[in-house]
C-alpha cells in the first residue's frame, strides 16, 4: 500500500480550498449547505445556530496564511467536518475551535470557556459537569499545537442540536495525564467506571498508547457521555483494538473487518489512529469504542477513501449513495485527484443492528502543514 510520501506525490492535498477572501463562517455555512444537500436534507434549521457559536471570530476573513495554527486540522485550519450513521440516520457535525482577539493559545482558550458559558442559553444544554472539572484543564499558559478549549455542534433532523466541550488532558504534562483524567473521572461520579482502564493505563501508556482528548457532552439528560481519546502509534491490528476491547458492547470480530478494509493487508496501522471510550453515570465500566481509522496514508486519494467507507457501509447494511454524492458535491477537484480531504473513518458497534458508522473531513485551506502534526 503506498506510504504517505507517495501519496503526496501522486494527489494534491495542500490548499485545496482556496478561500483567503471567505469569512470562517461563509466557509462553514456553504459546506454545511453542501453536506445537507449531498445528504437529502434541508438545511435551513440550524443555519442559525451555526453562525451563532461562531460568532465573532467567525466574520474574520481566512487568509492566505495560518495566523493562529490549531490543533484540529493539519494545515492549523480550525474546524473539521463529519458526517455519522447511528441506526442509520445521519448526523452532521462540525468541530472547531474558536479564535481568540490574539493569535494565541491563551486568547483562543479563553474564547472557548466564554464559548461554554454562553451556550447555556441553548435549548438542553448544561455545563453543569463542566464546571466540576475545567480548572484541571485550563492553565495560564497553555502549549501551542494543543488543544485549548474546543466546542462540537452536532445535529439530526428533527432535533435540536447537541454541543460538546473538548479539554487537553495533558495540560499538565504527559506525564501526568492519567491522573488529571482519574481526577476528571472521580469527580465527575465515574471512577468505579474509569477503573478497568486505570488499571491498565500505565502499560497502555509505556506501549505507546496516549491520550490526546478528553470530552464531555453539555446535555441534561442522564444518556450524557464522557469520552477519553487514545491515540495510538503504528501497532498491529491486535494491539489496536486492546483499548477498544475494554468497552463493553465492542465486537472485535466486526471491528476487525472495517480495520482490514482501510489497511487491506498491511500488518501494522498507519498515521497514528485513535480509539475513544464513552462513559455513562450507571455502568461500571466503559460502555462503547468509536475506532478512529486514518484514510491518508492508508487510501491513496480521496477517491480510493471514498470507495474503502462505501465498502464498510454496506457491510453494515447501509447505502452509500447518499454519501458518495455528497463526497463529489464537496470535493473542489475529480476525488481521485486529491488526498486528505477524508481524514477519518470511526467505527463503533451497537448492542444490536448495524455499526455506528462516521467520515471526518477536513478542509485545507493553506498551503502547508504544521510542522510536526498528522
Amino acid at each position: 500500500m503506498a506510504g504517505s510520501a507517495t501519496v503526496a506525490s501522486i494527489a494534491r492535498r495542500e490548499a485545496l480550498f482556496s478561500t483567503p477572501d471567505s469569512s470562517y463562517v461563509d466557509f462553514v455555512l456553504d459546506k454545511w449547505t453542501t453536506v445537507c444537500g449531498g445528504l437529502g436534507i434541508a438545511s435551513s434549521a440550524v443555519l442559525d445556530d451555526v453562525k451563532s457559536v461562531m460568532s465573532p471570530w467567525g466574520d474574520r476573513a481566512i487568509g492566505e496564511h495560518c495566523n493562529c495554527p490549531s490543533y484540529v486540522s493539519r494545515d492549523g485550519f480550525p474546524i473539521e467536518f463529519s458526517i455519522s450513521w447511528r441506526q442509520g440516520v445521519p448526523e452532521i457535525r462540525i468541530l472547531f475551535e474558536s479564535l481568540g482577539d490574539e493569535p494565541t493559545p491563551a486568547a483562543c482558550q479563553q474564547a472557548g470557556r466564554d464559548l461554554t458559558r454562553a451556550l447555556v442559553a441553548k435549548p438542553g444544554v448544561s455545563i453543569d459537569r463542566y464546571d466540576l472539572v475545567e480548572d484541571l484543564f485550563v492553565t495560564d499558559d497553555p502549549r501551542p499545537y494543543r488543544p485549548t478549549v474546543w466546542h462540537s455542534l452536532a445535529w439530526r433532523p428533527g432535533s435540536f442540536p447537541h454541543y460538546k466541550v473538548y479539554f487537553n488532558p495533558q495540560v499538565r504534562g504527559v506525564a501526568n495525564t492519567g491522573d488529571v483524567v482519574a481526577e476528571a473521572m472521580g469527580r465527575l461520579g465515574l471512577a468505579e467506571a474509569w477503573e478497568p482502564v486505570g488499571e491498565e493505563y500505565e502499560q497502555l501508556s509505556s506501549r505507546g498508547h496516549v491520550i490526546d482528548f478528553f470530552a464531555l457532552d453539555l446535555r441534561k439528560d442522564d444518556n450524557a457521555r464522557v469520552k477519553v481519546y487514545f491515540r495510538h502509534p503504528d501497532v498491529d491490528l491486535s494491539e489496536l483494538d486492546r483499548i477498544a476491547s475494554l468497552a463493553r458492547h465492542h465486537d472485535s470480530a466486526r471491528a476487525h473487518q472495517t480495520y482490514r478494509a482501510v489497511y487491506g493487508d498491511a500488518v501494522t496501522t498507519a498515521n497514528e489512529p485513535m480509539t475513544c471510550l464513552a462513559f455513562r453515570r450507571g455502568v461500571p465500566e466503559p460502555e462503547q469504542a468509536n475506532v478512529y481509522l486514518r484514510l491518508p496514508g492508508n487510501a491513496e486519494t480521496d477517491g480510493d477513501a471514498a470507495r474503502r467507507v462505501a465498502d464498510v457501509m454496506r457491510s453494515e447494511g447501509l447505502d452509500p449513495e447518499s454519501y458518495l454524492d455528497t463526497v463529489s458535491a464537496l470535493a473542489p477537484l475529480p476525488v481521485d485527484e486529491t488526498a486528505g480531504m477524508h481524514e477519518l473513518l470511526s467505527f463503533r458497534t451497537r448492542a444490536d443492528g448495524a455499526a455506528d458508522l462516521g467520515v471526518y473531513f477536513r478542509f485545507s485551506v493553506y498551503d502547508r502543514a504544521l510542522e510536526g502534526h498528522v
